[in-house]
């Protein structure tokens, strides 16, 4: 039974450390919240399965409404290359987002914004980064002994593509 459990969670356990150095705390007035570089979560998906295209992909289909006010949605479908099946995508999984910044000028930047929420809730269905998620970075001890790991990290040994 346990070889089954660790089969069927092979990407979320490959997957669920957040190294702290591409993390960042911020406060939107309700508390901390523990934010995450969204090209290190990209960098993983791409360890992990490899190049987009090839190994992993998404899809990205956007609705602008007019609620109290225009908003925009990003629902984001991820799939990632079984052997001989094709794909397996899973999703949609959305987020939604104010197209108007408090000052009340138009956020050009809101679709991505969007988009980058969406893909990071997408992830976490895979298991990446959830180990702040489940609110293990609430820990302090649990933070530090990763940024112990991750700071003995030999650089040398980063793979470079040629």
């Amino acid at each position: 039974m346990t070889e089954e459990i660790n089969n069927n969670r092979k990407y979320w356990d490959a997957l669920k450390e957040t190294d702290p150095r591409f993390t960042k705390k911020i406060n939107k007035g309700f508390g901390d919240l523990t934010t995450i570089d969204p090209q290190w979560q990209i960098m993983k998906m791409t360890e992990t399965f490899g190049p987009i295209g090839e190994g992993w992909n998404y899809t990205v289909d956007y609705k602008y409404l007019e609620l109290k006010e225009p908003v925009v949605i990003a629902e984001v479908k991820v799939a990632h290359k079984k052997l001989a099946n094709g794909w397996d995508y899973y999703g949609a999984i959305s987020s939604t987002l104010k197209l108007f910044k408090k000052n009340g000028t138009y956020d050009d930047e809101a679709p991505k914004k969007c988009m980058t929420d969406a893909l990071t809730k997408a992830f976490s269905h895979l298991g990446l980064c959830s180990d702040i998620f489940m609110g293990l970075y609430d820990n302090n001890k649990y933070v530090e002994k990763l940024e112990e790991k991750y700071s003995n990290v030999d650089k040398s040994k980063v793979k470079k593509v040629s």
